[in-house]
C-alpha cells in the first residue's frame, strides 16, 4: 500500500524526470466519458524495456476537436516519455504532447 502511495504521488513531479523516445501503440477514444482520449505507448530505457503506459490529457476535448484529435494521433507516432528513474514503470507523456496537440 505504501508503494503504491508512494508511485501516486511521485506523479506530482513527473515534468522533472528524464525523458526516453516511445512509440504510441493505440489510441482509444471514448466521447463523453471522463477520459475522452487515452493514448497507449511503449518506450525503452537502455536495454530495459519495453515499458509501457497510458496517458490521458489534463483536460477535454468537445466536438470536432476530437474527431481531430483522432486524425492526429495515430500508431506507430513517435512521442517523448517522462518515467521516474527508479521505476520507470511508473511513467507518463511529456507535457509538450499534450501542449502540441491542442496546437494543432
Amino acid at each position: 500500500m505504501l508503494k503504491n502511495l508512494y508511485d501516486d504521488l511521485s506523479l506530482m513531479f513527473y515534468r522533472r524526470w528524464p525523458k526516453a523516445e516511445g512509440t504510441i501503440t493505440a489510441v482509444d477514444i471514448c466521447p463523453g466519458t471522463k477520459r475522452d482520449v487515452v493514448v497507449v505507448y511503449e518506450f525503452s530505457v537502455g536495454d530495459d524495456g519495453p515499458y509501457t503506459g497510458e496517458s490521458s490529457p489534463p483536460y477535454s476535448f468537445e466536438g470536432t476537436a476530437l474527431m481531430d484529435v483522432e486524425r492526429t494521433l495515430s500508431v506507430g507516432k513517435s512521442v517523448w516519455i517522462r518515467y521516474r528513474i527508479d521505476n520507470p514503470s511508473v511513467n507518463r507523456l511529456d507535457p509538450s504532447f499534450w501542449e502540441d496537440l491542442i496546437d494543432f
